[in-house]
């Protein structure tokens, strides 16, 4: 009797709490909130409709301050924020507002993973039972290429062109008269004068009364003057960015991941600033993808969808399981092209779940696997055809991202969802310029 009251009372505060979490959501999309500060009345700005369930034999991961850090460090170690503000003056030019700058990408990263959103596995996985105290880190290196400004003093010969007149006693050379100015000079005086008396030689010599034929030549010259100087310049640098490998994890089931991504045009023409949600859809992927980077258990499948899907339905799902094919599959990412006309969800559910279904059956991922469903799109849409039978039937964790104010408008999609996160960078756009007012 204890235990069925405990379990009923779990559920009830847990449906407390998703029903709290709405309706501040809802207040801070209607622009209500308490008062005081006007601030704090559009946040906020991500909210956690649903936590899905957890099973009573399941210990809960809490993410720690150092997991959090760890994340944040290797997101910038790998230049994703570069990636994201590109693409940001990309979608909107230069006066796209805080995202085409680096500092206010990193912090809206940082951001969204000290929320610490269920489809971000950021807390690290503890060991099975049967491994004791032999869990270890290894290492593995992800090679990265970036251009950086070097500053450097050096030391610069200034080419300095001049023309030089050059006397000499013999052509070449025009000839010219000049008169005795030095005793050196007499030696050149014509013989007649040599033979006078020397105080009569000296006296002449002092009047400037003593004819010498020389010969002048023009000749151009070029010095080079030593100056110093700092000078600017661009190389490209590899650079190594350690990734750890958590060799230990809860048992030895695969947990496979399958991320679609929506790529529709709506989440870059319906926002201000332009593109603003294509961004942040960016940045959760890539997050979700930099948080499993080190775990081999993490297996990884991606689709991107809109009208149609890519890769196309013929085709297998692109996977990515090691550290440099989950590098790679962000940079690909990064690569996308928003170009679709509608945003059909059902599809793109059915498809994954025909795609997890033969991953599952032809056994490449061994016994135990937990598969899950990661969905980011931005659109408003009917769930039909019983998608959400099919993902329980099939045992699929369905792990929601609603993008904008007009994605939270999704009653269908949140019941068969076991996860549901909110964003809207409106919110975080207008709460950020709030704070930097004050």
């Amino acid at each position: 009797m204890t235990t069925v009251f405990s379990h009923f009372w779990a559920r009830l505060e847990r449906l407390w709490q998703t029903i709290s979490e709405m309706w501040a959501f809802a207040l801070a999309l209607l622009g209500f909130g308490k008062s005081g500060n006007k601030a704090r009345s559009i946040k906020p700005w991500m909210v956690v409709l649903r936590r899905g369930k957890a099973k009573p034999a399941t210990p809960t991961v809490n993410a720690s301050e150092s997991d959090i850090r760890r994340l944040i460090e290797r997101i910038k170690d790998l230049d994703d924020s570069d990636k994201l503000s590109e693409r940001a003056v990309a979608f909107a030019g230069q006066s796209a507002d805080f995202f085409a700058d680096r500092r206010e990408v990193e912090r809206i990263i940082e951001e969204l993973i000290r929320q610490n959103p269920p489809f971000l596995h950021i807390a690290r996985e503890r060991p099975a039972d049967d491994e004791g105290d032999s869990r270890h880190f290894a290492k593995e290196l992800v090679i990265r290429e970036s251009e950086v400004v070097v500053r450097e003093p050096y030391t610069l010969f200034v080419p300095q062109i001049g023309v030089e007149n050059l006397e000499s006693r013999r052509p070449p050379g025009y000839p010219v008269l000049r008169t005795a100015r030095s005793l050196s000079d007499l030696r050149s005086v014509p013989m007649l004068y040599q033979n006078m008396p020397e105080d009569l030689l000296f006296a002449r010599l002092v009047e400037g009364s003593l004819p010498i034929l020389a010969y002048k030549e023009e000749r151009n010259y070029l010095l080079f003057k030593e100056e110093q100087h700092i000078v600017e310049r661009r190389e490209r640098r590899r650079s190594h960015v350690e990734i750890e490998i958590e060799t230990g994890s809860d048992g030895q089931s695969t947990r496979l991941m399958y991320l679609l991504f929506d790529r529709s045009t709506s989440l870059v023409h319906n926002c201000a600033p332009r593109g603003i949600n294509a961004v942040l859809e960016l940045a959760i992927a890539a997050a979700m993808i930099r948080a499993d980077m080190g775990r081999p258990q993490a297996r990884y499948y991606f689709r991107a969808f809109a009208d149609g899907m890519d890769p196309k339905p013929k085709d297998p799902p692109i996977s990515a399981s090691t550290v440099e094919e989950k590098d790679w599959l962000v940079r690909r990412l990064f690569q996308t092209n928003f170009c679709g006309d509608a945003t059909r969800v059902v599809d793109a559910l059915e498809q994954a779940v025909e795609d997890i279904e033969r991953i599952v059956e032809s056994g490449e991922l061994g016994e135990n696997v937990k598969p899950r469903i990661g969905l980011l799109t931005d659109g408003r849409f009917t769930i039909f055809g019983g998608i959400g039978a099919k993902l329980k039937r099939a045992g699929i964790e369905l792990d929601t991202v609603l993008i904008g104010r007009e994605a939270a408008h999704n009653p269908e999609l949140i019941k068969i969802s076991s996860t549901v996160s909110a964003v809207d960078p409106d919110i975080y756009r207008l709460a950020r310029t709030a704070q930097l007012a004050h």
